[in-house]
């Protein structure tokens, strides 16, 4: 999957995690702390090859900065023993080739109080606004805000609720181009992880979207979020694909492109510019995002030694979102 540059990753093979705990009921959850300066591999990597028996794990960067340490933690129906995990935590960092004093001191292993992850839920993902979008999660039933319009996204497998700032950048962009007149009459969401920012097109211009990601997972959850918005998938709705980036025709064989919305990371936005440019339509308008405040001078920079003009940037936190028009 292309998308979200805050990657959680979450392995479930009970649906206890999303359903009350019934009384008398416990789980545990061990909690590890590793260096800022490992790659989001190798944190995926480890966190897969720890407790064969777990419900599930989570791995995130400690305040959601990306200059914070690794905070690991992973879920079980009884106490597991630290040897066990310092022993697969071992082995995990030898095959990584990675020398990282851990001890079985650094383990935190804990009951997790029973709880309602229902209403743990509301709590963690309350309905928000971007512009005229009501985004909101399954949870929340009752009516959408008068004037506003509603768009409802669930935690999931594949990344996007809409809270990250590389999310909101892009919907703000998008509103600023419908603001302006913009009428994009095919569209492209490369990347599209949750499905957000390809519904979102779609509610505002009614036009073609073409919903792209490498991960099927991501194609499946998005398929999902286009029936829960009551998203047409019929000719002039949208459409999905699972596709590496722009290799193939099957990205081109729909035409060009007035509109291109990548929110990816910087690295892959720039090896996938050449590509991406081709396929834009001439005076089209493309949303760059998934990058840092300080990379994207460098993204800007290869977008317009190719041609393109940066019309606008939007900085919200530590996150850039950009918005070029191939002339």
């Amino acid at each position: 999957m292309i998308s979200n540059p805050m990657p959680i990753w979450t392995r479930t093979k009970t649906s206890r995690i999303n359903n009350p705990v019934s009384p008398g009921s416990e789980m545990f959850k061990a909690s590890l702390k590793l260096p800022a300066d490992l790659s989001d591999e190798m944190i995926a990597l480890i966190g897969q090859a720890i407790g064969q028996d777990r419900l599930a794990h989570t791995a995130l960067r400690a305040g959601n900065k990306h200059t914070g340490p690794w905070v690991l933690d992973w879920f079980f129906d009884k106490e597991p023993e630290r040897k066990t995990l310092q022993a697969e935590l071992s082995i995990a960092l030898a095959l990584q080739a990675l020398d990282i004093p851990v001890k079985n001191t650094d383990w935190s292993i804990e009951p997790v109080p029973e709880t309602n992850w229902l209403e743990e839920s509301y709590r963690a993902f309350p309905p928000f606004t971007v512009g005229p979008f009501f985004i909101h999660g399954a949870h929340y039933d009752a009516a959408v805000p008068d004037g506003l319009m509603g768009l409802q996204i669930d935690a999931a497998t594949a990344f996007g609720s809409g809270e990250h700032g590389t999310t909101k950048g892009c919907l703000q962009a998008m509103l600023d181009l419908k603001g302006k007149g913009v009428c994009p009459w095919n569209i492209l969401d490369m990347g599209t992880g949750s499905g957000i920012l390809a519904i979102a097109a779609w509610k505002l211009w009614k036009a073609p979207v073409l919903a792209v990601d490498n991960d099927p997972e991501s194609i499946a959850v998005t398929q999902r979020h286009m029936q829960s918005n009551a998203v047409s998938g019929q000719s002039g709705g949208l459409s999905t694909l699972v596709n590496e980036g722009f290799e193939g025709q099957s990205v081109t064989e729909k035409g060009l492109y007035e509109l291109i919305i990548a929110n990816i990371l910087a690295g892959p936005l720039k090896d996938m510019a050449k590509d991406l440019i081709q396929t834009l339509d001439d005076n089209g308008y493309v949303i760059l995002s998934g990058m840092l405040n300080e990379q994207a001078p460098d993204v800007q920079k290869t977008y317009e030694s190719l041609g393109l003009k940066c019309r606008k940037q939007y900085d919200l936190g530590e996150w850039s979102t950009l918005v070029l028009q191939k002339p």
